[in-house]
Formats: C-alpha cells, structure tokens, sequence
C-alpha cells in the first residue's frame, strides 16, 4: 500500500510540474517556441561539477578572464595568466583528456561572469538526452540571451513569429535566424554590451556523428557576424572537434588552451591544495579525527598516485569521506593501500594512465559490497550494468521499473557508491542518476581495467538482461493506449491540444525507454530462448502499439533502425520455426510506406496500414479484423509488398536530377527551380533544403565521405554544400553555358564539371584558381571519374572522350584525349566498373555502348527501347540502366543479357545505390526509393508474352448496386471496345450514381493521350475521345456504340451531356463549341458550332437547367470585344496579357451567344454552376477559385426588354491552402461550401447557392486530398475532416489532376502516376 501511494504521489508531483510547465509555456511564447534545455544551464540544481577550490587553478582562471575583458578587475587577486591571452580572439578552446578539470573550470567561469553580468549563456553538454543534442545548442543559448538582453528578445520574438518551428531547424540555420539575426538587430540599436561570453562546455558529450564538428561548422559560417559575443568551449580533444578548430574561419578567430600543457608542478599544486582543503573540511565534520591527520607521508602518497588528474582527486576525497563509511582514517588507509599496490605492480613503465583510478575505483566497489546485505547485493551489478550502458541516463523510479525492482531499492543500494553515483534527492523524480566521472562507466565495462569479476560488466549479457526487460515492459502497451476520445480521431498529434500530458501520464519513463531502445540492446545481446520468447510475443503482439507509442512521443525515426539492426542480428541466430523475421520485415515496411502519416497521427497505424497495406501483409491480416475501415480499398490494393520501399512528395516543381550519398543513407534531389532537397532513404523524410541556385538543377555529386555536395545548374554555376550545415562553401563559375555534369575523384580532392559550352573544366578543391581545360565539339552532357582516376566525358557531338588526369597540366587549355569513343548518337549517360576495364555509353536513341577502356575496342551493344536516363555498374559484370519510359534494366554485360527489371513510369531523374541494393526515380516532383525485385531470368519473355495478350482498350468497372457492394462481374458492365492491346491508362470517371467507374485505356498508338471522359446525367451513357479528336458515345447497358462526332481538328477539353441526354456539347482547342444530337443517323453533320474564338478553349461546362453555359480561354492575341449590345454584364476589370495572350471568361446562354465575360490574369482550367444555375465557379492555374454570382443575369435575361445599363456581376476571389493548378471545381453536395481536388472553401450563407440538390444528395459529403495526402471529408454540417492518409502511390497523378480525380458520393476513381487504377469506397465511413 505505501508502495502504491508513493507511486501515486510521484505521479501527482509529475502532473504539478507538467502544469507549471504548461502555464509558463503560456506565459512565455519564446520559450514555448524554442524549447530550451533548461537543465544545461550551468547553475542548474540537477548539475554534478564543482567549482575551483579557492586558491587553485588560478594561472588558468586568470586567462580566462584575462582573454574575455584585460581589465577584470579579478586580475589583481590571481595569479599570472598561464598563456598570453588573445582577446581579440572571439573563441577560447580549453582542451584536454577525461579528468583534467575542463567542467570545473567552466562552471568556475561561468558563476564569475554571471556575477559581474557578463555572462550571456551556457550549455553544459552531457550524455543524456537533450543535453547531449546538438539541435538543441543554439536555441537554448539564443533563449538564455533573450531572457537577459530586452531588445535582442524583441528581435528574437519577430523572428519566432514569423517562423514557429526553427526549433526543429538545423544547427546552422537555428544560430543564423536565432542568435545571428536578432543580435545584428539589437548591435544596430547599440542596445546589446561589449564582453558578453557564451560558455559550451563538454562539447564532446555531445552526439555528433559527423566528421567535422556540426556546432563548429555552425559556428565557422557566422563567427564574422557574432560580435560582440564571445564564446569559451571546453571538450576533448576528439578527432571531429578538433578538425573543427582547424577550419579557417574559427582558426584566425581561436586562441587554443590544452591543459596538458600548462606545467606539471603547477597542476600538482592546485591538487594538493584542493585535497589539504578537503582534508580539513572531513577533519571539521569527525571531531574523533586527530588534528594531525592525515600524517604527511600519507597525504605525500596521496598526491603521488592522484598524479594530475583531478577526477581522482575528486573521487578520492568523496571515499575518504563518505558519510556511510563514517571512517576517514581507515579509508585513506585503504585507498592508499590500493593504490600503492597498483603502483608497484605496474612499475614505472605503466601503459594506462588510469591505474590509479582504477584502483580507486575497486576500492570504492569493494566497500560498498562490504556494507550491503545479500540481498541487495545480488542486484548490485544489475543496477551499475544499466547505469553504464543505458542509452540514456534514467531517474531511480524508471530504473527500478524497468528492471522490474522493488520500489526503493536504489536508494538503499546507490548511496553507498556515493564517491562515484550521485543520487537525487528525496522527492526528486526528475533528476537521473549520474556517475560522477565517465571514466567510472568505461571502467566497469573494461576487463583489463576492471579486474574483480563481481562487478565487471559483460556487455552482451548486459544488453540481453536490458532486452528483456523492455520486451517485458512494453507488454502494457495497447490501442489507444492515452484514451484519447474517439472524436479526435480526425486530429493530427498536434492538434490534440492535451496530447502531451496524457503521454506523460499513459506512458510512462520506463516504458518510453523500452519503446526507443529495445533494437540497440537486442542487437548487442546474447540470444537465449527467453528472450527469443519476450521478442516473439512483442512481435505478434505489439508491433502496431509499439508504432503508435512512437508516434505519440515524436520519435517515429528510431522504429526503421530497431527493426533492421533486429532482422540483421536475428540471421545469425537459430530461432527454429517463427514467424519473427516475417513480422519485423512487415513491420518495417509499413513504417516505410506510411511513415508520414504514422508520424503526424498515432490513428493512422491501425487506419492507413488496414487500407493500403497489400493483401498478404501479416500485419494486416492479424490486425484487420479488430480495425473496421473508414475507407475501403476497391480497387488497387497489392498482394504482397511492391519494390518500392518509400514514396515521397518533394516539391511541386519537376526534380531533374538524383543522386544517393556514399553510405545510402541520404539521397539528394535537384528540382527545376534551383533547389537541392536533401532526403532520409529509409523514410523518404525531408532532411533539409540548400538553397542558392537561381535556375534548374543538372547534376549532384556527393563526396567520397559523404560530408560535401557539389551541385551543377543551369545558372552556369558549380557550388560546394556543406551537409551538415547546410552552408554554401564555395561557388565556381568556369563556364559560360549550363553546367550539365559535376564529379569528384575517389580520394576527395579533385573536382570537374561539364557544361553545354563544350568544355570540361578539372580544379583542386582546396584551390579553385588552378584549373585545366577539356573541349568537346559540342556540348558536354556527363562526367565521371573512373577508379584508375581517368576522367571519361560524354557529348551532344556524339562521343564520350577519355583524359588522362594523373599528370595533369594545370591551366592547360589544349589537353589532348588519350581516347574518343564515337558513336551514332549523342551520348547521355558514363559508368565505368570497378576495375576500370569498361566503359558503358548510354545514348539518347536507348542503345548503350560498351567499350574496353584500355584500348578503345567497341564489344556490343545493349539494345532497349527509350532514351538512358542513368548508368551505373554494381559489380564488373552488372550494369543498372535507368530509362525515361521504360523499366529500369539490370544487364550482365558479359552476356548481353537483361537479369532483372523494376517498373517505370516516365521518370524524369534516376539513381542507384552504390552497394546495388537500390534505386531512386522521380515522376515530376514524387520521388520513388525501390529496391531489386526478386526476379527470374526466365520472367522477361514471360513479361513480354503477357503483354501482348492483355484486352485492349478497357472501358469497365461495375461496383454494384451500392458502393458497399463488392465490385460486381456482371458482363454488361465489363466489355471492350476493338483494338490490338493497351499500354497505360489515360483516364478515370465516376458515374454521376457512384456505382460506375469509366477506364479509358490507350490503344496502341491511335488514342491521343489527352483522352477524356463524360457520363450522361442518368449513367446510361458515356462519351470519350479517340483518334482523329472523334468523339465517340456509348451506351452503358450494352456497351455498344451508339454515335462518333467528328469535326474537331485540335484538342477536345470537355465533353458534356444535356439534362435530358440528347444533345452533346463539346469544346476544344480549335476555339470552338459544338452541339451534337446523341441519336441521328447522320451524326457527324448533325451538329453545331454555337461560339467559336480565335483563341483555344480550356475549360468548359453547361448548367444543369441548359440555360448557361461558362467557357475559357487563354491564347487570344487580342483582349476580348466588349462592345456587343448582347452584353448584359460588364467586366469587373481590365484586360491583362499572361504569357502574351488575353484570358477570359465567358457566360454564353442557351444559343452559344455570349452574355457576360470577364477578364482573368492567368489561365482558367476548371468550372462549374451551382445546382440552381444562380452561382458559378472558376479554378486557375495560381491555386485560386472565383465565385460569380448570376442570379441578376438570370432576371435580365429573361426580361421582355433588356436595361440599358450593364451590371457587374459580384465577384469573390478565395485562395485554395493547394499549391496546384485547381483542376476540379465544385459547390459541395449541400452547397456550404467550394470543393476542389485539393481543398475545401465554406461558405458564408449568402454566398451558397438557393436551392441545393436534392434530399439525398444534399446529405452526401464532399470529398478531396490535400498537398500533404490527407483524404478529408467535408460538408453534412460539419468541418473538413481527415479521414485517411494516402500513400502517393495511390494518389492521382499530380500533372494530370483533371483525368486522374474523380468522386461521385462516397466513391473516389484515382489513376495514379504509375497509370494504375485506384478505387476508395468512403462510404463505410459515414
């Protein structure tokens, strides 16, 4: 019972301070939008360094002080400064080894400067959570300033305001728009002082996996503009900080300060200083102590195996006096004694530095084994075991619950390592347990450090216990598991506004560690049957709550790591019969297809993945029975997982180039408008944007590291990226034309780029004013280093040339090719295989090439059936070739053989992976991350067989009498019209009853590709277009043809029936509109031209009563007449010319007569009537929707004599939350509001039309997808809401909205960008 109450109390104080969190939150919208570490503060209660011992340390102190302001007036009371300050260096790097004092020094520092006010803000890193995130660096600091300098908050404030998320932003940019921006605001107002230091302390503990420190590289873009700030870093001196400091930009504004080099004797000094102080204050506290303790051959000894480490020092005087012990004496006595005898065993030639401490450290274990009972001492190595390799530093509460112990039991365990832990006080649930030195943790791991079996650490075992336990813990997780109302279902996360104390209170700490880190325990772990049974009941059971509750704390990411570290550790081990592997690959795969959507909404696990998931998928299968579907997939749902592992959106423009880094970790794609987009390849998640280039990107080429990023564009510029920073090192402008192709060599230091100028420029990366020259005749389209460091080039002038670059001749113009392959066509694409014997020449008419490089021997050609987009070997035999619009091959060069294949559609960029697992291609701004099939041979010919028997020109699609029904067989809804086959899907219509989706398959070559579909007003009719712009009618019940028009000779844009189904009207590009009657026995002369223009028309539609009819048009020469007497609106405004041609509406009436036209700024693409005919829409090609209102016009019209004066038709102008050209345009069943493909506009209520549908279709929904692929449902008297996430393989194909979106009730026709047939069934929803 006390058990409980504790718990309950500790969680009622979690909630007090969530709240307080909440409300200061409120009170504080900088910090609610930063989100600072408040625990990195140096002062913060929770922090375990010391300040200098009075007296000590003061030859350092005083440089420190000296080097911030000469004229500290603390300089009188210190010491001589230990090396000439630099003041007018804006860093001091204070660097050495593990126990040298660096944190002491800092905080020391720190507590002076916050004294005298000069102290601007710090960050104490450490290896636990935040603290150890280098995101979170820069804007706790720029928070921290706020809050002492008024107006440098003030600029801050405008910068959050104007960018709510900067917190999620890069180091780089966050220091830029954080703490560069506001501070330049506040230097220009004279309002910020001179002498302000930022301290960084620890800057090692932060996590950092790049090759250059980030925070440095950060910090080397704007050191310039950071004056009058001053910073004083602390760390080790590891590889990736000091390569930092080594850059030029920080170099020129450093002063170094390695305390190794600070003299011997004076380090010595301040450690006896600091342990006679410490001495005195443990005599003071135990009056039985003779005032002559310790004797001076004892405190002589003491000093001789601290040696200068102060860590030891510190650790020493915490043993010697720990209360527990209450025996001073006795254990210096044995701390000596330990000490001496590691002294002696070593000798004087002793390879480790730590012996001592080592020493120390078994002492220290041995005593506190000592003083515990047996049964606390059975879990003593448990407890230090979590404590060192836990991922991240736990409070006592969440260790004791996830290692499944009695509540209490580290605080009768802990306090007796008190030299070497430090506990939290009582009452304090926050504060995590810390050792006091890291040298501690790495020492319990260590067998040659740590000798006495009983308390070292075996890592695996470790790992196989922390595995356990997570999998023991995480059997509480289930749905819903924070009980959040069923009515924010449609919510994203962050829209739940009390979603994060229900996290807190539902899932607690121990549970959200086992949920993050039970893949990188299980991957280190020792595999036994126990905890092959935890894993298999986690994976049968849990894997989609274990989704959710990532998804519920932000940390998604971490799922497609623990899932494949668990599938790779797992191939090694002997499970038997399982179905674990199966489950893990489903699982991850459902992480990579869904990921957006499982990472914004926690619903859409059980929601998005019933839907979209294929058939056999094990996951689905397990699961879907307990998920009823909002959503039912009629059409389009897989069997089993597809080679595409993640699909993703990366701009609304066209991507033009790809390119996959070194490690396949990250792929960059280059987009028309100069932008670089860099993205996750396990996820498809956007990374960061570079930004710099003013037109389109060509090419990209990562580093041979990985870390750099050069980038061609037609802007004629080649520039260097920075990755981690995202900063912009360096730009060459070497040409005069495009640049075309960028490359590296293989060791890093060698760039070229090649450019439609016809030259091929090669210069050292560290020094771009030497360069040597290559000339083609015409322009040069690639470049590519092979192995052997030859440069190969490919050209429009047919050939690809090999250069000699091992003895490059700089500022050479006149190189000369050791060797010209020719060729009959101009050459694209270069690969080169790892041992350099070939050279594989991709040609715009599809053939490639190969050719022995060693002397120019043409072998074969390898034959394929559209241009090469990308070459690249994977092996010495294996060449990946990438095509515009035909599956990407996958050749055995040695046999002139395909031996396998992966779909395309239209790529417009493609790539390979470096290890041949995989391949990237973009389809307009989509990109597509694949791997291999799994593919016979023998399935080629199987392939192209196939093809040639599949039915032609389907025109198909019964749903059944209701869209619950399953898709129905019934033979007069299933026919064919006459052709030899199809090869991809032109369009999609839905029938105004919802029961009937209309296919238009392309006919071999003879069906234009701007094919169109209409559906007469009862279904029992629909109308498409064919060869020769005929438009052909059908009936439905039959499938036979009943009438084909013919007459127009340019492009039909709209087909439409009357109410009653007699008459067809069309529009086309010839500029006019035509009036067929459906049954005549003459049809193609039956028919007539009611308006004709000179320019095309783009978009047109008729009223449901036939009184109006709305046409636009785009490419007239000259602005629209005005004059005619007919008019009976006036325009709203004056003519304006859009890419030299006038855009107009037009309101004709029954006749094809116009009545009212208005003049637009840019092209309309879509229109519609309400269904009373007293309200109209338009949707152009800038996002926007106008809404007309015609009742006026309808009056009159209708009046005997017509008023002289000209109205003006009301106009309103809505802009739409899409980016995209508004395709489709409608008022949503009910009329509250405007429905595009793309977004929902409400209504004010005189703005909705009079007279809505009728009953029952007045109830229906609206329904669209939006940019982010949320399927919302609109209207019946409420909010848009979301209903389902679409992956963008099933989403319409984005360039061709107006044949690829179609939704009549509940039913929604997609044909996505891979020309495959969608059909959503929302009824089930509703």
């Amino acid at each position: 019972m006390h058990t409980l109450q504790q718990g309950f109390q500790t969680v009622g104080n979690d909630m007090k301070a969530l709240s307080a969190d909440i409300q200061m939150l409120a009170a504080d919208p900088i910090r609610g939008s930063l989100r600072p570490v408040i625990q990195a503060r140096f002062d913060h209660g929770s922090s375990v360094h010391a300040r200098c011992q009075q007296g000590t340390r003061e030859e350092v102190l005083a440089t420190l002080c000296s080097w911030l302001r000469p004229d500290d007036p603390r300089l009188t009371t210190l010491r001589k400064p230990v090396a000439p300050p630099r003041s007018d260096h804006a860093i001091l790097w204070v660097y050495a080894l593990a126990g040298a004092g660096k944190s002491t020094l800092a905080l020391t520092a720190a507590e002076w400067w916050d004294h005298d006010g000069v102290l601007g803000a710090s960050f104490f890193c450490a290896r636990d959570g935040d603290r150890s995130d280098v995101a979170c660096v820069f804007r706790t600091i720029a928070y921290q300033l706020a809050c002492r300098f008024p107006r440098f908050r003030g600029a801050l404030a405008d910068v959050v305001r104007a960018d709510p998320d900067l917190h999620a932003s890069i180091p780089s940019r966050q220091l830029q728009k954080l703490i560069v921006e506001p501070l330049q605001v506040a230097n220009a107002q004279d309002a910020f002082p001179d002498h302000v230091v930022v301290v960084i302390d620890a800057l090692d503990e932060c996590t950092d996996d790049g090759a250059v420190s980030t925070i440095l590289k950060s910090l080397a873009l704007h050191i310039n503009e950071l004056a009058p700030l001053k910073f004083l870093i602390t760390s080790r001196p590891e590889e990736n900080i000091a390569r930092g400091f080594l850059l030029q930009a920080l170099k020129e504004h450093t002063q170094p300060l390695p305390l190794t080099e600070i003299p011997e004797e004076l380090t010595k000094r301040d450690i006896s200083t600091f342990i006679q102080s410490s001495l005195a204050e443990i005599r003071a506290r135990y009056p039985s102590v003779p005032s002559e303790w310790p004797s001076q051959r004892q405190f002589d000894n003491l000093l001789t195996i601290t040696d200068v480490l102060f860590v030891f020092a510190a650790t020493a005087v915490a043993f010697i006096g720990d209360d527990k012990a209450r025996d001073p004496e006795g254990q210096l006595t044995r701390l000596l004694e330990s000490g001496n005898a590691v002294a002696t065993a070593a000798g004087s030639n002793s390879a480790s530095p730590f012996a001592t401490l080592d020493a120390l450290y078994s002492r220290v274990l041995l005593q506190a084994s000592e003083k515990l009972a047996a049964a606390l001492r059975v879990n003593l190595r448990l407890i230090l075991g979590a404590i060192a390799l836990a991922e991240e530093r736990l409070t006592p509460a969440t260790l004791e619950t996830l290692l499944d112990l009695p509540s209490g039991t580290l605080r009768c365990i802990l306090p007796v390592l008190s030299s070497v832990v430090t506990m939290p006080a009582q009452g304090d649930t926050s504060t995590p347990i810390r050792v006091i030195h890291l040298s501690f943790a790495n020492f319990l791991v260590d067998p040659d450090r740590c000798t006495e079996e009983e308390f070292l650490i075996h890592p695996p075992v470790q790992h196989s216990l922390m595995a356990l336990r997570c999998f023991k813990t995480m059997q509480a997780l289930k749905i819903n598991i924070c009980e959040v109302d069923p009515g924010h279902e449609h919510l994203l996360n962050s829209e739940i506004a009390d979603l994060p104390k229900k996290v807190n209170l539902h899932l607690h700490a121990a549970l959200q560690y086992a949920c993050k880190y039970w893949g990188r325990h299980l991957c280190r772990a020792e595999m036994d049957e126990e905890l092959l049974s935890a894993l298999e009941e986690f994976c049968q059971a849990h894997l989609l709550h274990w989704l959710e509750a990532l998804s519920l704390k932000g940390c998604l990411d971490v799922a497609i790591e623990a899932l494949q570290s668990a599938q790779i550790f797992l191939k090694d081990v002997d499970m038997g019969a399982t179905d674990v592997p199966a489950l893990l690959y489903d699982c991850e795969r459902v992480v990579r297809a869904f990921f957006p959507a499982i990472r914004a909404s926690f619903t859409q696990v059980y929601r998005t993945i019933m839907i979209f998931s294929p058939t056999d998928s094990i996951l689905r299968q397990r699961h879907a029975p307990n998920f009823p579907e909002m959503v039912q997939l009629r059409i389009g749902r897989e069997k089993t997982w597809n080679t595409t592992l993640a699909s993703s959106v990366v701009t609304t423009r066209i991507i033009m180039v790809l390119v996959f880094s070194p490690d396949g970790v990250s792929i960059a794609c280059g987009a028309d408008d100069g932008t670089i987009h860099l993205l996750d390849t396990h996820t498809g998640v956007q990374l960061q944007v570079l930004l710099g280039h003013t037109e389109a990107l060509s090419s990209l080429s990562f580093s041979p590291s990985g870390k750099e990023l050069l980038s061609g564009s037609r802007d004629g510029q080649v520039k260097l990226w920075d990755i981690a920073t995202s900063a912009c090192l360096a730009t060459w402008e070497h040409h005069s034309d495009a640049v075309e192709s960028v490359a590296w060599t293989h060791d890093g230091g060698i760039a070229a780029s090649g450019s439609l100028d016809g030259t091929v420029v090669l210069w050292k990366v560290t020094s771009s004013d030497t360069t040597s020259v290559f000339r083609h005749r015409y322009g040069v389209s690639c470049i590519v280093f092979a192995p052997d460091q030859a440069l190969l080039s490919a050209s429009y002038d047919k050939t690809c040339k090999v250069w000699a670059t091992g003895k490059t001749v700089w500022d050479a113009t006149d190189n000369v090719p050791i060797r010209t392959l020719s060729h009959e066509s101009s050459v694209c694409a270069i690969a080169v295989p790892p041992d350099s014997s070939l050279v594989a020449c991709g040609l715009v008419s599809s053939e490639i090439v190969l050719w022995t490089k060693s002397d120019g021997q043409r072998l074969r050609s390898l034959f394929g059936e559209s241009g090469v987009l990308s070459l690249a070997f994977q092996s010495n035999s294996l060449l990946a070739a990438a095509y515009e619009k035909r599956p990407f091959a996958l050749w055995d060069v040695s046999k002139a053989a395909q031996v396998n294949q992966s779909s395309n559609a239209s790529a417009n960029a493609a790539a390979f992976s470096s290890d041949g697992v995989h391949m990237a291609h973009a389809v307009g701004g989509t990109l597509e991350l694949r791997h291999w099939p799994v593919w016979a041979p023998s399935n080629l010919e199987q392939k192209k067989t196939s093809k040639r028997s599949l039915l032609p020109n389907k025109l198909k699609g019964r749903l059944g009498s209701s869209m619950g029904a399953r898709p129905s067989t019934d033979s007069t809804a299933m026919f064919t019209a006459r052709g030899d086959h199809f090869s991809r899907l032109i369009a999609v219509s839905t029938s105004p009853t919802g029961t009937l989706v209309l296919t238009i398959y392309q006919e071999g070559v003879r069906l234009p590709n701007n094919g169109i579909a209409a559906w007469s007003p009862a279904s029992s009719m629909f109308a498409c277009t064919g060869e020769d712009y005929r438009i052909s009618v059908w009936e439905t019940r039959t499938g036979q043809v009943i009438s084909t028009f013919g007459g127009h000779f340019r492009e039909v844009t709209a087909v439409v029936f009357n109410r009653d189904e007699q008459w067809v009207l069309s529009a086309s590009q010839d500029g006019t509109i035509r009036r067929w009657k459906v049954r005549h026995d003459a049809p193609e002369t039956n028919h007539e031209v009611v308006f004709r223009d000179e320019g095309g028309i783009d978009a047109f539609t008729i009223s449901s009563d036939g009184r109006w009819m709305l046409s636009a048009s785009a490419w007239s020469s000259k602005p629209p007449a005005t004059s005619s007497t007919e008019l009976l609106a006036k325009p709203n405004r004056p003519p304006v010319t859009y890419n030299g041609s006038f855009c107009a509406l037009r309101l004709h009436d029954a006749t094809g007569r116009v009545v009212w036209m208005e003049n637009h700024h840019c092209m309309l693409r879509s229109l519609a009537f309400s269904e009373d005919s007293t309200r109209a829409l338009a949707g152009n090609v800038r996002s926007q929707v106008f809404w007309y209102d015609l009742a006026q016009l309808t009056a009159r019209n209708s009046a005997v004599s017509r008023p002289l004066d000209l109205a003006v038709v009301p106009e309103h102008q809505f802009g739409s939350l899409s980016t995209r050209w508004v395709e489709h345009v409608s008022f949503s069943p009910d009329g509250g509001g405007i429905v595009t493909e793309s977004d929902y506009i409400p209504l004010r209520r005189e703005e909705q039309p009079a007279r809505i549908q009728a009953a029952d279709q007045a109830l229906l929904p609206a329904y669209f997808i939006d940019d982010d692929g949320w399927l919302t449902r609109a209207g019946e008297q409420m909010d848009a809401r979301r209903i389902c996430w679409v992956p963008p393989s099933f989403r319409p194909k984005e360039d061709d909205i107006a044949r690829s979106w179609s939704v009549q009730g509940h039913a929604i026709a997609l044909k996505t960008r891979e020309n495959h047939l969608v059909v959503l069934d929302a009824s089930c929803g509703t």
